[in-house]
């Protein structure tokens, strides 16, 4: 049986989107309230102009409860305040629990 779970977040196409902010200061944030929460590691994934989204984070967690403590953890205010920093769209978050990997 796998476990853990997976967040991911997605901005549309055609948002301002600020990637050396994102990389530089926001996922740094991110890591740095919610890694004690249960966040493993994450990705960053840029789009083709032609693709339906702009920018995927990948966000891997221990289990799908560490995420939801963390996302409804005293930080996450600050985390989803920092969005207009670097993107005017607004980001569509899903989370799944691993059920099968290699």
């Amino acid at each position: 049986m796998r476990s853990g779970a997976t967040t991911t977040v997605l901005y549309p196409k055609g948002c301002k989107f600020d990637m050396d902010y994102y990389l530089s200061s926001h996922m740094p944030l991110v890591k740095k309230h919610w890694g004690p929460a249960g966040l493993k590691s994450y990705k960053v994934l840029k789009f083709p102009d032609d693709a339906e989204y702009s920018v995927q984070a990948t966000l891997e967690w221990g289990s799908k409860s560490e995420f939801e403590k963390a996302a409804g953890g005293e930080h996450t205010a600050e985390i989803m305040g920092d969005v207009p920093n670097f993107s005017d769209g607004k980001p569509i978050l899903i989370t799944g629990e691993v059920t099968g990997s290699d």
